[in-house]
């Protein structure tokens, strides 16, 4: 629960109105926060990862909107890796393809586990978590099915760890540093 201790409240008062109080949110509001807190220990370490990526997208030859745009659309930092180096080395699309393919299998096995989690939710809801659904996503996600069970809006959990996982990847790989800290965005 996010509740201020005392100590705090003597400091900084009650959570004003409006603030982030769990207890007076719906359950499906409640369970994308949840969804957010659980995924963020991760965002920390992803962040780098995302600096480094749009480094080397840079590097190997990308431009700055193409790099970003792989982010958005392909959004799955270790092939967005392997892209960048093998399309420097002007590897042909077919083998890049077929790399990320392989790489990417372990998806398929993610699928087949949060499936029954997901089995009644509308064609659009599994294509937004499908989209969003990384190794990290995942590990947060299946732990909280796996403890808390199925629950009317336990996908809202798997959209708060998602998209917070998305944002930060975006933020993180658009970032072009130096003197004037700007984003490629």
């Amino acid at each position: 629960m996010l509740r201020c201790s005392e100590p705090t409240k003597e400091i900084f008062g009650p959570p004003e109105r409006g603030a982030l109080d769990k207890e007076r949110m719906n359950p499906a509001t409640r369970s994308f926060w949840s969804g957010v807190q659980a995924e963020f220990p991760l965002l920390v370490g992803v962040f780098p990862f995302g600096l480094i990526y749009g480094a080397l997208a840079i590097n190997s030859g990308l431009s700055i909107a193409a790099a970003q745009s792989m982010s958005a659309v392909v959004f799955a930092g270790s092939s967005q890796f392997i892209t960048a180096q093998l399309m420097r080395d002007s590897t042909p699309g077919l083998i890049i393809l077929i790399t990320i393919g392989v790489v990417n299998l372990r998806h398929m096995l993610y699928s087949a586990s949060v499936a029954p989690y997901l089995r009644k939710l509308s064609t659009g809801w599994k294509i937004v978590l499908a989209y969003l659904l990384t190794d990290e996503a995942y590990a947060a996600t299946i732990t909280h099915y796996e403890k808390e069970g199925l629950t009317p809006v336990s996908h809202w959990f798997f959209l708060g760890a998602g998209l917070s996982l998305w944002f930060t990847w975006q933020v993180s790989s658009g970032y072009r540093g130096g003197p004037d800290e700007q984003f490629a965005v």
